[in-house]
């Protein structure tokens, strides 16, 4: 039996530098991201994480989205952990959504902000990914790339 046997289709990571990248995180602010990391988890559920710079030389901001999908055929196409997009046109719902901000040595600056959120949705069309959620207590979270 190989050790890959129990690998899912659906499980690792498509990743991709973006020449044009930002997203808006609970400051309300407006910035640069670099990486678009698109994870799958289960056979609907994705973890969406866009990368940027931080305030600090060699510091980084994450902001990640965990989605359910609402349509089908599924985002990624995966082998042994690898994966490519499966589609040009997908919609899945935001389940939750965190933002975290690293120094230069990979550690986290305080603790990482996370919420459940009610509506909010992510879609990718014409080569591009876009999510977008209102967090509780108020306030938007967006990001979008080109992939």
């Amino acid at each position: 039996m190989s050790a890959y046997a129990g690998i899912e289709p659906f499980t690792g990571r498509h990743q991709t530098t973006s020449s044009d990248c930002r997203f808006m995180a609970t400051t309300g602010k407006e910035q640069a991201c670099r990486v678009v990391q698109i994870d799958g988890l289960t056979a609907t559920i994705l973890s969406l994480r866009f990368v940027g710079a931080g305030e600090r030389p060699g510091s980084s901001q994450r902001l990640t989205f965990v989605v359910s999908s609402m349509s089908s055929p599924t985002l990624l196409n995966c082998n042994l952990g690898r994966c490519q997009l499966g589609t040009d046109s997908w919609k899945g719902r935001i389940n939750s959504v965190s933002e975290v901000r690293y120094d230069a040595d990979g550690l986290a600056e305080g603790v990482p902000k996370a919420w459940a959120v009610r509506e909010g949705n992510c879609r990718v069309e014409a080569g591009r990914i876009a999510c977008r959620t209102e967090v509780p207590g108020g306030g938007q979270i967006s990001a979008e790339a080109e992939l």
